[in-house]
């Protein structure tokens, strides 16, 4: 991404607040104006009071720049409020817009980084960008401002020593942008080793019970040690170039006092230049020199708000899922499928170019029909019900919901169409109760009733009602965790259920509640479900066998275990103790 185009999205992230910003202009350039009076009040006291003993002089200049000095503080304060409340609306927005954005963004890019990294990235990248808004950028424009009534006041006392200190402004553009160049470097080091860190430490902490039993704990120690040295290093390195930066511009600066006074010193001993005209001159000379300094040290500021802008950005430019789209129904097709719930037609699905996951599938689900997915490990099974789910898009074909086809539906509102229980399921750090209710307007009495049918009695009964199950129910079993989700699928009374290997953790009584429910609550329901049990497979209306690369085949339980061996193969494989 190029650094204009950033500065224009940087620029856009004012637009909101024009009327703040126009606020803070006000007070700057009031401010700056008045702070141009004050060198010239210091030289009538020293030039008109002190040399000529007149205390009249001395008392009115001095309350004026005291006056001056309040009314500057005053707006000071005025101005500090409103950045202040810039920056925070500013910061919110960025981050606002972050976790909008991942709230739409196509479920694939979380496949390329973890929660930690995740948080990471945003939080660095926000704070940086947010400092856009720090005190020390308005600062500059006021010293802008200020400038241009300094290099007045320059010329007006004298314009031989205006070009001296004129002659030291490319000097120290040289020197910025040498430091600026540096400062972008390190910081983008910096910001990677940050991000390869906290993808680390994401997968390290998610995978702390393997450490453990695998001895490993010594080699991510070191790995650990290497990281965060790179870190360090990276952070170091921008510490001492912070330092020389400022030695650098005090050491300029005093060299330009110690030339404005030489010269200042020679011009009043020859009577062209007056004391007080020399404290004057010195003051001007600040007034032009500081902004200056500080618009160049604009870009040495930007060198760490680049990179971030820059990363920020494209995570914002990342595809998001349609929310819906402008396609043909389809009654285009040449088969009526309005009696079906949802169909394939032709559907193709690859991640990689050449390599298929999903070959021209076609397939009709009736309203209440039975359906179970069966196949192999990468055999597109949960592909497959990404595609329904609306969470991967065809590469090819269409998918119709009720004749139409699904791109065409709002996306939420196609979602709540559909019952999810999935075999990597997600709870949240709250009650039993609040996750099954979540997302619905349900009453405990519902709660209660679906808690009886999915099993869950015993460990409602033992717990308190506040009782919190822990992220992702780290305090309950696997099996809990299930049934927690079956609760919570059941509850949304849906008319379409995908049940993805919803049987893996729970036990043999708890895989016959299953089997019931298939014939009672979920009786008029269309059910995709994806299992390799036989007790379950022998009570769905059909089986949808998906092989690596193959088209899907179509037919009974019965029918398979007769005439197809891997099937065979895969479902005794899964039985435990028969269910009768």
């Amino acid at each position: 991404m190029k650094e204009s185009i950033v500065y224009k999205r940087l620029a856009a992230t004012f637009r909101p607040y024009l009327k703040t910003v126009t606020i803070i202009l006000i007070c700057l350039i009031l401010s700056a104006g008045l702070n141009i009076l004050l060198p010239l009040t210091s030289k009538i006291i020293v030039d008109q009071g002190l040399l000529k003993g007149n205390m009249q002089a001395v008392i009115l200049y001095t309350s004026a720049a005291f006056l001056i000095v309040c009314l500057d503080k005053l707006l000071n304060v005025c101005k500090e409020t409103f950045r202040a409340g810039l920056s925070a609306q500013v910061t919110f927005s960025l981050f606002e817009k972050a976790y909008l954005h991942l709230t739409r963004v196509r479920m694939s890019y979380f496949n390329r980084t973890n929660e930690a990294e995740l948080l990471n990235q945003i939080g660095t990248d926000v704070g940086n960008v947010s400092r856009i808004t720090d005190s020390g950028v308005f600062f500059v424009i006021m010293q802008a401002f200020s400038m241009i009534g300094g290099l007045c006041g320059l010329l007006l006392i004298n314009w031989k020593m205006t070009v001296i200190v004129l002659c030291f402004l490319p000097i120290k553009y040289v020197v910025v942008k040498y430091f600026v160049k540096r400062r972008k470097k390190l910081v983008g080091d910096l910001i990677e080793g940050s991000s390869d860190f906290a993808q680390w430490f994401g997968e390290s902490v998610g995978g702390m019970k393997e450490q453990r039993m695998f001895g490993l704990i010594p080699h991510k120690h070191q790995q650990f040690s290497s990281k965060q040295r790179r870190i360090v290093e990276s952070e170091r390195k921008l510490s001492l170039l912070d330092a020389w930066n400022i030695a650098s511009e005090s050491i300029l600066i005093q060299l330009l006092m110690m030339f404005l006074y030489v010269v200042g010193a020679n011009l009043i001993f020859r009577l062209q230049l007056t004391v007080g005209g020399i404290f004057a001159f010195v003051s001007y000379s600040a007034y032009v020199t500081t902004p200056v300094f500080a618009i160049l040290n604009i870009g040495y500021m930007l060198a760490e708000v680049v990179p971030s802008a820059i990363r920020y950005y494209q995570f914002l430019d990342w595809a998001e899922e349609e929310t819906s789209n402008s396609v043909t129904p389809a009654s285009i097709l040449t088969e009526p499928p309005f009696e079906d719930h949802i169909a394939f037609h032709n559907v193709s699905f690859s991640y990689t170019k050449d390599e298929p996951v999903l070959p021209h599938v076609s397939f009709r689900i009736a309203r209440g029909e039975k359906v179970a997915i069966i196949g192999a490990n990468g055999a597109g099974k949960s592909t497959l019900l990404d595609l329904i789910m609306r969470f991967s898009q065809p590469d090819q074909g269409i998918i119709t919901y009720d004749g139409i086809d699904i791109q065409s539906y709002e996306i939420d509102e196609y979602r709540s169409q559909i019952a999810l229980v999935s075999q990597q399921v997600y709870l949240f750090d709250t009650t039993i109760f609040g996750n099954i209710r979540i997302g619905t307007e349900v009453t405990n009495d519902a709660i209660e009733a679906i808690i009886a049918e999915v099993g869950l009695e015993e460990l409602v009964r033992n717990s308190a009602d506040d009782f919190p199950i822990g992220s992702n129910g780290s305090r309950l079993s696997g099996g809990q965790r299930q049934k927690i989700a079956m609760a919570r699928a059941l509850i949304r009374e849906a008319p379409l259920f995908i049940l993805d290997e919803v049987t893996s953790n729970l036990d043999t009584a708890a895989r016959l509640n299953v089997q019931q429910l298939l014939k009672t609550r979920l009786r008029d329901k269309t059910v995709i479900i994806v299992t390799h049990r036989s007790e379950i497979l022998a009570h769905v209306d059909r089986v949808i066998l998906l092989e690596n690369g193959e088209p899907a085949q179509i037919g009974s339980h019965s029918h398979f275990m007769t005439c197809h061996a891997e099937y065979r193969g895969w479902v005794l494989g899964e039985e435990e103790i028969p269910i009768k």
